[in-house]
């Protein structure tokens, strides 16, 4: 079935008390295609789809992208995460998506001709689309600042994002976004805090709408103070796989039931231009309950 064939079926609410918008999908239906409304930012379309087992969607146009967040697709034999921490590329090279045997929930990425080359300015930012004004954009020194001044200088903002759920209302997956000017980073973390409702234990992928330097990527270090890192670069359109440890196909927790990572973050690069640059990023947190990673994979 072509794409454009599809009324969009899927239900926009708010009032989660973590902001943003509720998706709401139906993993165990069998036949019926759920296709979310569409929202842009920076040139960009953005939808989400759930494919029954076995299915076809034919995408019409070029320049597509696509995020696997529960089951596999099938013709490419990619489900949610690559390699430990290495970087892909979720282009899709043919307008063909085909689901496997437990369905196929993804996000799905367009470039449109409004795309910029590049990001310099937060108003190229903006969400447009249903209920959009519940992606409203702060900086972090607004949404963190009562914790840490860490953010105090660094041009880094977030906003709020798509809570995507399943039948009973159990969040799959919360996709957020952020921005990060150059020459800065968005802090060594792990995540060991004790989960919360605002906020729950998750495992994370990332997927790159914009490399404002050309060199920003995800970085692995020994701790805050460490000034070693290795980083690996992501381009526009690229994930990277699990940088939390997983056994048997799932997350390890913690004694208070958070994901086990390593210290990270991400760094932005810097180039030899005047004006400023944005990183822009799509953080996918999946539910420790959805993940599943192939067992062949070691940690």
């Amino acid at each position: 079935m072509k794409i454009s064939e599809i009324a969009p079926n899927v239900s926009v609410g708010t009032g989660n008390p973590r902001g943003g918008i509720d998706l709401c999908f139906d993993l165990t239906a069998q036949e019926t295609i759920q296709l979310s409304e569409v929202w842009t930012i920076a040139g960009w379309e953005i939808r989400f789809v759930f494919l029954p087992p076995h299915q076809t969607l034919e995408l019409e146009g070029k320049n597509h992208y696509l995020k696997v967040i529960v089951g596999k697709l099938a013709n490419l034999g990619r489900d949610c995460f690559a390699e430990n921490y290495a970087v892909r590329t979720t282009r899709l090279e043919k307008p063909r998506v085909l689901s496997g045997s437990q369905g196929l929930l993804c996000a799905l990425l367009t470039e449109t001709p409004d795309l910029l080359p590049n990001i310099h300015d937060m108003s190229d930012c903006v969400f447009a689309g249903p209920m959009a004004q519940y992606l409203e954009w702060k900086s972090f020194k607004e949404r963190f600042g009562a914790f840490t001044d860490y953010f105090e200088q660094l041009d880094n903002h977030m906003a709020n994002g798509f809570h995507l759920l399943d039948s009973e209302e159990s969040e799959i997956t919360y996709v957020n976004f952020w921005t990060c000017g150059k020459n800065g980073d968005v802090s060594t973390h792990n995540h060991a805090q004790d989960p919360s409702l605002a906020g729950p234990a998750f495992a994370e992928v990332h997927l790159v709408l914009n490399n404002g330097s050309g060199t920003a990527g995800m970085y692995k270090t020994h701790g805050p103070d460490s000034d070693a890192r290795d980083v690996h670069v992501m381009k526009r359109g690229d994930e990277h796989g699990p940088f939390f440890e997983h056994q048997a196909g799932k997350p390890v927790l913690l004694d208070n039931g958070a994901v086990k990572y390593p210290w990270h973050g991400w760094q932005s690069g810097n180039d030899d231009q005047d004006v400023q640059s944005y990183d822009l990023v799509a953080a996918f947190e999946i539910s420790p309950d959805y993940v599943l990673i192939p067992t062949s994979e070691v940690t």
